[in-house]
């Protein structure tokens, strides 16, 4: 049954994200399918940047998304003669197969099937794991090595089997292919969480130190994947536009913070305040699960301080803080720790649905129709040029400095007030009378897989 729950819940909300619309590919995730097209139809890691002219012949990005997503380039240019065709499947069964994790980890927490739940469909539709299912970044992809990692690692404290070493590792190696900062920001923090839970683990020495090498393992891998990888196209390792990059960690850190969890433009709480009561809950998650809790705090404040100095500290041209999606499956495991106390419930009900209907504004009014509007007008005003797109650097820079702090020009504000004026995706004109229908079969399909929690239940309960 529980294999089939599973299957259930990745069903719901992989097919909610695909209905969602198709994939938006974005600068990043272009050059990244480029790099898979190029190895598919010509064998070749060259490319052409299609937007900038700038980032070529060679992509300034790691490896790892273009690995991802290569199969379904292959797979679509032979069998649909379109090499784009099946990449947007990738980012919806990325998110949904999270969403899965985040509810198998809850569970293996000791929470309830019920609660677990309520938890992983909060993440799937009350945060900005929806926005980002349709979008090719790869966060989604960390997210999901995350997740992935630190559930391994609590089946291998239980269960001390080295094969969940292995995946552990795996998933933190495949982070550090998304990103060549998540060596510091995802394998470093997972590692030491790994040694932790070796050394606790009964036996040998011999023994730990022969888990704490197939623990490290495919981390070591992805290191020297993404060192050749640089030394291929750069000549050395970490070279490349970032390298060079003038700009740099150069945003004072108490702005950075600030922007990334509190500015009105992409705080990490303003677009999921859910994660409010993460903050309350701290002290509950942290008496029952003190290394969890260490580990996602650390987590936190390692990216939280990484990304604020940099100078593009919001992520560039996105919706939220793109930086810090990742985390959010994670920051959401001590919300199942709250007490049951009527005030929570309230504040939990009340800010969950206000994540929702944000959620749910990012889809009708999705932020390339704003950013395709208002940017070009901002261009215009602060003399750049007549209504065009700025370049990365100082243009985009002062463009992002009203974007994320000026209520007049911020995102949500004018999405609502797009709304209010009938302003929508297109793609929403010819289903808008579906869309109640659609909206209560999903409410009809959550309310038998709260039935079949509860049932999971029993057993725990007796």
């Amino acid at each position: 049954m529980r294999a089939g729950f599973s299957l259930l819940l990745f069903s719901v909300t992989a097919s909610v994200y695909l209905l969602s619309g198709k994939t938006f590919f974005g600068y990043d995730g272009e050059i990244a399918y480029r790099v898979s097209e190029s190895l598919v139809l010509r064998h070749s890691l060259q490319i052409m940047d299609p937007i900038y002219h700038v980032n070529q012949p060679y992509s300034p990005y790691a490896i790892g998304l273009s690995l991802v997503i290569l199969p379904l380039v292959a797979v679509g240019a032979a069998l649909l003669h379109d090499p784009r065709a099946l990449v947007t499947l990738l980012e919806p069964t990325i998110t949904a197969a999270t969403v899965v994790m985040l509810n198998l980890l809850l569970v293996e927490l000791g929470c309830s099937w019920k609660r677990s739940l309520l938890i992983s469909f909060c993440y799937a539709f009350g945060t900005l794991a929806w926005y980002y299912s349709g979008v090719l970044f790869t966060e989604p992809v960390t997210a999901l090595c995350l997740v992935g990692a630190v559930l391994s690692l609590r089946y291998y404290q239980r269960r001390g089997r080295w094969h969940w070493l292995l995946m552990a590792g795996g998933a933190a190696g495949v982070a550090v292919l998304m990103r060549w900062d998540s060596a510091l920001l995802v394998a470093a923090p997972i590692g030491l969480y790994g040694l932790v839970a070796i050394i606790r683990r009964p036996g040998r020495m011999m023994q730990r130190a022969l888990d704490l090498a197939i623990l490290g393992a495919p981390m070591v891998a992805a290191v020297a994947v993404n060192l050749a990888y640089d030394l291929f196209r750069f000549h050395q390792a970490l070279g490349g536009p970032y390298n060079a990059d003038p700009l740099g960690f150069s945003t004072p850190l108490p702005k950075g913070l600030f922007g990334l969890w509190l500015s009105p433009g992409v705080g990490l709480f303003v677009y999921t305040p859910i994660l409010l009561m993460s903050v309350v809950a701290w002290r509950w998650f942290y008496r029952r699960w003190p290394s969890e809790a260490a580990l996602i705090l650390v987590l936190f404040l390692l990216r939280s301080v990484f990304y604020g100095r940099y100078w593009a500290w919001e992520g560039g041209a996105t919706w939220g803080p793109r930086h810090l999606v990742p985390l959010i499956p994670l920051l959401l495991v001590p919300v199942a720790f709250l007490p049951r106390k009527k005030w929570v419930e309230v504040a939990v009900i009340a800010l969950g649905a206000v994540g929702l209907m944000i959620q749910v504004l990012g889809q009708v009014v999705p932020y390339g129709l704003y950013y395709g509007t208002v940017v070009p007008q901002l261009m215009t005003q602060l003399g750049y040029c007549q209504g065009c797109l700025p370049f990365p650097g100082p243009q985009s820079q002062a463009v992002n400095a009203i974007t994320d702090f000026d209520l007049t020009y911020v995102p949500l504000v004018v999405q609502v007030r797009y709304l209010l004026n009938g302003v929508v995706a297109p793609a929403w004109g010819p289903i808008s009378l579906l869309v109640p229908f659609l909206f209560a079969a999903i409410g009809v399909v959550m309310l038998r897989m709260r039935r079949i929690a509860a049932r999971l239940d029993i057993p725990l309960a007796a």
